[in-house]
Order: C-alpha cells, then structure tokens, then sequence
C-alpha cells in the first residue's frame, strides 16, 4: 500500500509541473518574452514581383494576396496555433495524471 502513495505523489508532482510549466512558457510568450517554436517559416519563393507581366495571372494573384495577408502574419499566426495545441495536449496530459496519483494516494 506505501508504494502506491509513494507512486501517486510522483504522478502528482509530474502533473503539476505538466500543468504550470506549458502555462509559464504560454505567458512569456504572449508578454513578449519569448518566441515561440518556429514550426513555419516563411518560404524564399514568395516575395512581391515588382516586374511580373501583366499577362501572368499567377503571379499577380501571388501578389495581390501577398499585400493583403503579409506573410509574416500568417507564419506568426500558425507558429502560435501550433504552440497552443502543444500545450494544449501538454495540460490535458499533465490532469490526467495529477488525476491517477490523486487516485493512488486515495487508496
């Protein structure tokens, strides 16, 4: 019976680290303190083509879409979507299981 208290302590102690540390790291980075994981970045190939023909449809789609979404915005926008699901799992994770050493210590 020890050995489960013993194991449900450190099942609770890991999960509410897996809790605080994901929701530390969340708030410098929205302070500004840190960057998130660059998950995206912004490709080579899509800059605005000042001398593209106005016969190239592709091209001026590329950049009419370019000037209306920049893409530092939307590399911006994924890297912290993707940080957040992260976390995300990391909490989730975290609860479930500070919730089975909660259990263990019960017993």
């Amino acid at each position: 019976m020890e050995i489960n208290k013993i194991v449900g302590y450190v099942l609770l102690l890991v999960g509410i680290l897996l809790i605080i540390f994901p929701l530390w790291q969340t708030y410098n980075i929205f302070t500004g303190k840190a960057l998130p994981a660059q998950v995206f970045t912004k490709p080579d190939s899509l800059a605005i083509d000042e001398k593209a023909s106005p016969l190239d449809i592709q091209k001026q789609m590329q950049n009419a879409f370019i000037n209306i979404l920049p893409i530092d915005l939307i590399n911006n926008t994924l890297n912290l979507v993707s940080w957040l699901l992260l976390m995300m799992i990391l909490i989730y994770g975290g609860g479930k299981l500070a919730n089975i050493g909660v259990n263990l210590v019960k017993n």
